[in-house]
């Protein structure tokens, strides 16, 4: 069997108890952090927890020996840890079809994510966001524009874009995006596109370390937030569509 187990946002402390019965329960355990970050994990004290040793895996771990992982769950109760919710990365998805077609029996065990707790802590109504997208770190050759056509399409319809922000992983150094990059990128594929969706007066709000006890939540122009410290990632990006009064009173009184 292979269970996907999610650890939610912030440290080895969010995971639910449902969660932690299970991985109690495996015989092997392994977790990936590449497709997050948890700034507030203290490894050590989550193998405490289950009361096992878990096996780290890097990205190539994953997905360049995930037949090797699946042999294992052929025969045995095979946890996988991840940062949020199991099955909001593409890799753990492709991992539980594959465990599907090699007959392996699987299971989700469900926990926050920043594609939940992202939209709940801005105040900013759920059923009001349209479609997310990745602010890619820019390379030479590579520079793609679908948050620029993300957004422009959510504020056409007066929809909120909740934006995720690159990880760049080399190895054994890791850069994560910041929110003040990703709003620079943006405002420099405004000046390439000259359409006016994301211009210096554009209403954003940021998001920092959401999850802990020191979550950041700021809103106001793109050319103010540029400008300011949010402290360390991971961060996220939220451009607001047409607010409803309730909205702009959270933003005012949480967001200041």
């Amino acid at each position: 069997m292979l269970v996907l187990i999610g650890l939610g946002l912030h440290s080895e402390e969010d995971i639910t108890v449902k969660g932690l019965e299970e991985a109690m329960d495996c015989d092997m355990l392994f977790a990936e952090f590449y497709t997050s970050t948890m700034t507030g994990l203290d490894f050590e004290h989550l193998q405490e927890l289950v009361e096992k040793e878990i096996t780290v895996l890097e990205r190539s771990g994953l997905e360049e020996k995930s037949k090797e992982l699946l042999l294992l769950a052929k025969t045995k109760k095979v946890g996988l840890l991840v940062p949020g919710d199991p099955l909001i990365s593409t890799t753990h998805i492709h991992l539980r079809i594959e465990a599907k077609q090699m007959g392996i029996e699987t299971r989700v065990i469900h926990n926050a994510s920043i594609h939940s707790a992202g939209p709940s802590i801005s105040g900013l109504q759920n059923y009001k966001f349209g479609r997310s997208a990745t602010v890619s770190i820019p390379q030479e050759g590579f520079a793609p524009e679908t948050p620029y056509d993300v957004i422009k399409e959510n504020r056409e319809r007066g929809l909120h874009t909740l934006l995720f922000l690159d990880i760049k992983v080399e190895g054994d150094s890791r850069v994560q995006m910041t929110a003040n990059e990703a709003m620079k990128t943006l405002l420099v594929m405004e000046e390439k596109r000259k359409e006016g969706v994301f211009v210096s007066d554009t209403l954003c709000v940021v998001l920092g370390n959401v999850g802990s006890d020191e979550v950041v939540m700021k809103s106001g122009t793109a050319g103010e937030l540029a400008e300011m410290d949010f402290g360390p990632t991971p961060h996220s990006l939220i451009v607001p569509g047409e607010l409803h009064f309730v909205e702009e009173d959270y933003l005012k009184e949480f967001g200041k």
